[in-house]
């Protein structure tokens, strides 16, 4: 039964509880005494009783006044207040609140007549029909998740629940866990590396200590069809697709400009793109590798190469992007290479432009 139904017959109720003791008093007593009518309610934190009182009916003796009450209420019933005659059709009201823990309430109201005599009218009042409930504690509204791409894993975090936010924790199997408490509307999230891909990497996702879901990384057979190397004076692509794979799209991006290189590669067919560094400032190349049945994508950065004068011992290697061993064809080896959440966005909404032009 819902909250407003309950209130509904509770009122209902309690409005048949106290007339049924105003009459029986009245019948009772048959001379001075106060009517007495009550109306509970269910509240945020507990209940309240709406009190109203009027005078008996008398003939021609004036208004009693309320002398005394048992209980604290708020509104105009109070000490020295006039209590209406019922054929006025007015009522005095008071509101009484109470506490989960107190099943009902009871009111006794003192009031004494111009002809001196005294009397007084007793009103008691269960809570709603059903009893009332204690407020439910705001609980958190969370979405969480994540995918593999080439060289890792990425997940994420958001609270949707403004009155209840969780804390989010992302703990890979090859690193230090992170936690993050994002406010409605920015989110959390990570990227972890591959070290190995023979070991694989997991990343478990925890909402307020508790395991949310798991993020494996899974190796895709895509991510073989490219391969990079550096040198100084930019990125060197060899892109390929094997004999017995399918007609491949290859989409690249830098990180610097708008441009788009695009490459269909057939089946058994090698390439090879070349991406120049600018003005010899860090850059990274966002691609995508797409056939009829699956898709991914990754990011490969650039760094300059050290400048000629700085003295060495030995002359410096030719830059070159780690490679992995037979289960993967590239990966990012330092912490320059990690993909982060700006990254992985920014080539995501340049993929979707791209598609929504075609």
């Amino acid at each position: 039964m819902n909250r407003t139904l309950k209130r509904v017959l509770g009122l209902a109720g309690s409005a048949v509880l106290g007339l049924a003791g105003a009459v029986t008093f009245a019948s009772a007593a048959q001379a001075h005494h106060v009517e007495i009518t009550g109306y509970s309610e269910c509240t945020d934190d507990g209940w309240t009783v709406t009190w109203e009182a009027t005078d008996w009916n008398s003939q021609n003796l004036g208004a009693g006044v309320v002398t005394a009450l048992s209980a604290e209420l708020e509104g105009d019933l109070q000490v020295g207040a006039e209590l209406p005659h019922p054929s006025t059709g007015n009522v005095v009201t008071g509101t009484q609140t109470l506490s989960l823990d107190e099943a009902t309430a009871e009111l006794k109201i003192d009031a004494e007549w111009p002809n001196g005599q005294k009397g007084s009218g007793t009103g008691v009042v269960s809570q709603p029909e059903g009893g009332c409930e204690a407020p439910e504690e705001p609980t958190p509204e969370v979405e969480a998740g994540g995918y593999s791409d080439c060289f890792g894993v990425f997940v994420y975090g958001d609270n949707f629940n403004p009155e209840a936010l969780a804390e989010f924790t992302f703990d890979p199997s090859n690193g230090d866990a992170v936690s993050y408490t994002p406010e409605v509307d920015e989110g959390a999230w990570e990227y972890f590396l591959l070290d190995d891909p023979a070991t694989g990497l997991t990343v478990d996702i925890l909402v307020d200590g508790e395991l949310y879901t798991t993020v494996e990384w899974v190796d895709n057979p895509l991510c073989h069809y490219v391969t990079a190397e550096a040198d100084c004076d930019g990125l060197n692509f060899t892109i390929s697709v094997p004999e017995d794979g399918e007609e491949t799209t290859f989409y690249f991006y830098t990180s610097y400009d708008e441009s788009e290189t695009v490459e269909v590669v057939a089946p058994g067919e090698t390439k090879t793109i070349s991406v120049p560094a600018k003005d010899n400032e860090e850059f990274s190349v966002f691609y995508w590798v797409e056939t009829q049945k699956d898709s991914v994508y990754g990011e490969v950065p650039w760094t300059p190469c050290p400048p000629e004068e700085t003295p060495s011992e030995s002359p410096s290697p030719k830059p070159e992007l780690p490679k992995t061993g037979s289960s993967l064809s590239i990966m990012i080896g330092s912490a320059a290479a990690l993909i982060v959440a700006a990254g992985v966005i920014f080539f995501l909404m340049r993929r979707r432009r791209a598609a929504q032009d075609w």
